[in-house]
């Protein structure tokens, strides 16, 4: 008789029963976001007194769009790859962040993930250009999916065939675009480039595209005139050889921990080039050639995302 009044009170309260106690069914966070901890790679989501965190390795979210319905898939492997706690109060992500957790609130219950199931993170890559500046921020959205996971504890498991973690912004790069007081530096007869720390703007153009008398020319771009944008993590230098000239020229790979951040290719759009003549103090003889670069509906492409500046000046560049 017990058992059956204890099966009547479970479907009265629409929750599912073990031993006479009420189960979790699900893991609701609403709206919440998804945080990071800034001292290791655990992500997780808190709401109220719930709290949901994935422990797995920070290669799933590398700035790097993933190929149309290619996901990264990690296979779970241990019961700390997932955990969702509750806990006797309101929580937030210092209860697991801190490298000594507070006493207060404590966990009153935990599920941990069963091996077997898998994460799926699906990246997007988001250009956003200022159309003042022409600052162009790159912002990187990593949707987390759990797929056929069985959460458990000591009581009871839950099984989600999908469940939607949310999603996770790892980076906001921001191309600047801005090279205040920089003279363009040389690679070759033919490349040239802007240096501002840790971002080059290298144009890339055929040879004979810096003419050694007056005029205009418009150049379009296309395989063999280019434009190439990098930022590196922090600013680049060096010297004997210059650092920043093999860099900049060669698409060199820095030595950790400077890594290449992002790099976009331009070749749509095209450059006007108007050349004149630098003449001595008498002002009789030519002693070199400026040349005004002007980018006009340059459009720079990564991967499948791509963002267009109508109208970028370069700046002067002088040749003997």
């Amino acid at each position: 008789m017990k058992k059956v009044f204890s099966a009547f009170v479970c479907l009265l309260l629409l929750n599912s029963c073990d031993d006479g106690e009420i189960v979790v069914e699900t893991f609701d966070f609403g709206s919440a976001a998804i945080q990071k901890c800034s001292n290791n790679d655990i992500l997780l989501k808190t709401s109220g007194n719930q709290l949901m965190l994935l422990n797995i390795s920070s290669s799933f979210f590398k700035n790097e769009e993933t190929p149309l319905d290619t996901p990264r898939v990690y296979t779970i492997l241990n019961p700390s790859d997932i955990i969702y706690r509750s806990y006797s109060a309101d929580v937030t992500s210092s209860s697991i962040c801190s490298t000594i957790p507070p006493s207060s609130p404590s966990v009153v219950d935990e599920f941990n993930v069963k091996p077997g199931g898998t994460v799926e993170v699906t990246t997007t890559m988001i250009p956003t250009v200022d159309p003042t500046s022409l600052s162009t921020r790159i912002s990187y959205s990593h949707l987390i999916k759990f797929k056929n996971t069985q959460f458990a504890n000591n009581a009871s498991t839950i099984s989600f065939p999908n469940y939607l973690f949310g999603t996770y912004t790892s980076a906001n790069n921001t191309l600047s675009f801005s090279f205040p007081g920089a003279t363009p530096q040389n690679c070759s007869d033919n490349k040239i480039y802007l240096k501002n720390g840790g971002q080059f703007l290298l144009v890339d153009l055929p040879a004979a595209s810096y003419p050694s008398q007056a005029g205009t020319q418009t150049i379009n771009l296309g395989e063999t005139a280019k434009v190439i944008y990098r930022m590196y993590s922090t600013s680049v230098s060096g010297s004997s050889p210059d650092y920043s000239a093999v860099v900049a020229c060669d698409g060199s790979t820095p030595t950790t921990p400077i890594v290449l951040s992002e790099e976009w290719t331009a070749t749509e759009g095209s450059i006007t080039v108007v050349t004149t003549e630098i003449f001595d103090p008498t002002n009789t003889t030519v002693i070199g050639y400026k040349h005004n670069l002007k980018f006009q509906n340059i459009v720079y492409k990564k991967g499948t995302q791509s963002f267009t500046h109508p109208e970028y000046t370069f700046g002067d560049y002088t040749t003997n």
